[in-house]
């Protein structure tokens, strides 16, 4: 039945249903697009949704369009915009001539460029900032039976809407351009987790640690060495858009040094509530498994 339990099922059966033009897939595609907090599962309902030409409602059509709106704001490989523009192409191909017609307005809409944080921050709106204290959270997870009970679907929306996804990898999901986090309830206690993230300068990832870049002419570049070919020196200048990058000339280059400060934004939890941030806590050390015992 669809919805199932897990992504790989409710894709499957998505992908059958639009195959059959199955009048009911529309409406259950679109709930698993909405309910979906990663863009790759998003984006593969999308895809799955493409060709099908039944049971649309014009509701319906009006959340599908204003998805690829959402959409077109993802972040991911040099093709990525190509991709999402394939989906929608091939979407828009499936709609009468009544619907485009009832629709032109949100056909023609452009799309309003944000970054990850922007685009992931709705949630938010309205929300007075809370300016969290490392010593204040820690105390609040070392309380007894603060990290037990905790909500899962609450710390997997708060995973996305922190806009952890941009830059880590988590399970079959995210970026690449910061840690994987599937593996920290191997590395980090609730209180190490929320030191990194507050203070994510005091200790910098090698991997992932930016350098500064000083020009013969003066100008000042930072970012993460993406490539050094030749001459060249590639720099991703924005963590959260893989495809933002900088070539230099090496000969142009004056000095080099490893960043300081980390390219990871300090207050990531200050739209946070405490349990929200509490959820979110144990979304991260249970690896994004429901039945782990915090959740119990």
């Amino acid at each position: 039945a669809l919805p199932a339990k897990n992504f790989p099922e409710n894709w499957l059966l998505l992908e059958t249903l639009a195959h059959l033009q199955a009048p009911s897939a529309a409406e259950k595609g679109m709930a698993l697009i909405a309910s979906a907090i990663g863009q790759e599962q998003q984006m593969q309902h999308a895809r799955s949704l493409r060709f099908l030409r039944t049971g649309w409602t014009p509701e319906l059509r009006e959340a599908q369009l204003n998805w690829f709106l959402k959409g077109a704001n993802y972040k991911g490989g040099a093709s990525f915009d190509k991709f999402i523009e394939f989906i929608r192409n091939d979407s828009l191909a499936t709609f009468t001539d009544a619907e485009k017609k009832q629709h032109a307005e949100l056909i023609a809409k452009k799309v309003e460029r944000k970054s990850a944080i922007e685009s992931v921050g709705a949630m938010f709106v309205g929300r007075t900032p809370t300016l969290w204290t490392l010593d204040q959270l820690s105390a609040a997870a070392l309380e007894e039976g603060a990290m037990t009970g905790r909500d899962f679907d609450r710390g997997r929306k708060m995973f996305a809407a922190a806009a952890c996804y941009a830059c880590h990898r988590f399970g079959n999901e995210g970026g690449m351009t910061g840690p994987d986090l599937t593996g920290s309830g191997g590395r980090y206690s609730p209180q190490d987790l929320l030191d990194q993230i507050i203070n994510p300068s005091k200790e910098i990832n090698e991997q992932f640690a930016p350098i500064v870049v000083e020009k013969n002419n003066g100008d000042i570049v930072s970012g993460v060495v993406v490539n050094l070919s030749g001459d060249n020196v590639t720099l991703n200048t924005d963590v959260s858009n893989p495809n933002q990058r900088v070539n230099i000339d090496r000969k142009e280059v004056k000095s080099m040094e490893v960043s300081k400060v980390s390219p990871m934004p300090p207050m990531l939890l200050n739209m946070l509530k405490e349990e929200e941030v509490l959820d979110l806590l144990a979304f991260i050390l249970s690896g994004g498994d429901e039945e782990n015992e915090m959740f119990k």
